[in-house]
């Protein structure tokens, strides 16, 4: 098992349409890089779209704002912390055949995010990216 952004056998939330459409255009399952390519278009293209702006540093403005939300297909909505610009995604423990779990764990509670309990969060972070 390891954790993982994307795992074949992500079932849950739609997950199944979007692993199938891939597979119908490439002819093979979609891996941890395919779906991190696919969530940065899709967020530059929601970011481009809803902030009315083909303007870079106004579309990552945008993404990093709090009208900003990306439907993953991970049962939750997506977002980017403002002050290091990390999406903020559930993280998947998967092996080839099984998903075990998806991350966070029920009860683990944050004054923002329920994303921010995992990894190292702002006051532990040396990275300030602005």
């Amino acid at each position: 098992m390891v954790p993982s952004a994307w795992a074949r056998p992500f079932e849950q939330w739609g997950a199944t349409q979007l692993q199938g459409r891939f597979f119908k255009a490439t002819s093979r399952w979609m891996t941890d890089n395919d779906y991190g390519a696919w969530l940065a278009v899709r967020a530059v293209g929601e970011a481009a779209t809803r902030g009315s702006t083909s303007d870079p540093v106004k579309i990552a403005e945008f993404m990093r704002g709090k009208d900003f939300d990306l439907a993953g297909f991970k049962g939750t909505k997506l977002t980017f912390r403002d002050w290091d610009g990390q999406l903020r995604q559930p993280v998947l423990l998967a092996d080839a055949r099984s998903l075990v779990s998806v991350s966070p764990q029920p009860g683990f509670l944050h004054q923002f995010s329920e994303l921010d309990t995992l990894g190292v969060d702002q006051p532990e972070s040396s990275c300030h990216m602005k």
